[in-house]
């Protein structure tokens, strides 16, 4: 089988960019029409398209010849599904009320051309990359305006996946939860410069001690990436930070500040606000946002093609014989 996701996930694929054989596929004479949805025609070549890019993907799992000549026969139907499903969302886009949404297709479609190599930009036409950008553009703002592309999971159950799976999540090692100051110090500072860093560290320290917050005091001194959250490093094992950073975090109680630590990346302070002994199970916020966002991932999975056989259902939709030799033979029709 192929390693496909689930039909929906892929309907705004790049496939005019993946697949950049556009102008030659205008010049053929006749195209065989798969399917019409509420009257737009689905043609057969965009599902060998969609196709051989799923072949691109697969490329590496060892197909054969023969495996590879099945796997396209058998895609056709699932290739023809996602189609049908990416032209009923498109319609549905193009319905919903986007502000400046023409500003926006415009400003998408100079992004994707300034980002083409030359060779690129001679086999797709701007015809082609409007259109793939305007496709993309109302598919992706009707699944979520639908709530399809990220869906929200309610609390209890996460809540509730975490205590079914939470035996899975004991820690190894020790761990610390730490906030910390850096005033960097290049290896070729001049005396001046270290002794600079070093009075600013020991300002921080000094506000700190007279009850000055210490993540306010990381935003104002701090000079690591983590100054934005107050200092915030999370939960650190031993040996992540450098050993003397290491020496001093694992020997701090819960609410300590230590003294000014010196590495090769400058002047530290550090305070610890929990410790997590070895064994100890993780707690529920630490592992909230993971589970929240693998959780909203296998919801997708389902939400995103039930909600389009739901309106597929109430739309009108024409099939076709997929073989080629029986072009455009009426095989089926459904909805209202």
């Amino acid at each position: 089988m192929l390693m496909i996701e689930a039909a929906i996930l892929i309907l705004s694929s790049p496939s005019v960019i993946a697949d950049p054989g556009g102008k030659e596929a205008q010049e053929e004479p006749a195209r065989i029409i798969v399917a019409k949805v509420n009257g737009q025609s689905i043609y057969r070549d965009q599902l060998e398209k969609r196709i051989r890019n799923w072949m691109r993907q697969v490329r590496g799992f060892g197909f054969t010849k023969e495996d590879q000549a099945l796997i396209t026969r058998a895609s056709l139907e699932q290739a023809l599904d996602e189609e049908i499903a990416a032209e009923l969302f498109y319609q549905g886009g193009q319905k919903l009320n986007i502000p400046d949404a023409a500003k926006k297709i415009a400003e998408e479609e100079a992004r994707i051309k300034a980002s083409l190599t030359d060779e690129q930009q001679k086999k797709i036409s701007d015809d082609e990359i409007r259109e793939y950008v305007r496709r993309r553009f109302y598919i992706n703002e009707y699944m979520a305006f639908n709530d399809l592309i990220n869906p929200q999971v309610p609390e209890e159950e996460v809540r509730a996946f975490y205590e079914r799976t939470k035996q899975g999540y004991v820690s190894k090692e020790i761990a610390v939860r730490v906030l910390h100051i850096l005033v960097s110090r290049g290896k070729d500072a001049s005396g001046e410069e270290q002794k600079q860093a070093r009075e600013k560290i020991e300002q921080a320290r000094k506000l700190i001690l007279e009850g000055k917050d210490f993540a306010e005091v990381a935003k104002e001194f701090s000079e690591d990436t983590s100054a934005y959250s107050g200092g915030l490093l999370g939960y650190i094992k031993p040996g992540y930070m450098p050993p003397e950073f290491d020496k001093v975090a694992f020997s701090l109680k819960p609410g300590e500040v230590s003294n000014i630590v010196e590495t090769k990346y400058g002047y530290h302070l550090l305070k610890v606000t929990d410790i997590r002994p070895k064994g100890t199970i993780k707690s529920y916020e630490a592992l909230r946002d993971f589970f929240a966002k693998y959780l909203s991932g296998e919801l997708r999975v389902k939400k995103a093609p039930a909600h389009a056989k739901q309106i597929r259902e109430k739309a009108n939709i024409e099939l076709f014989s997929l073989d080629e030799q029986k072009a455009s033979v009426p095989m089926q029709e459904s909805g209202s």
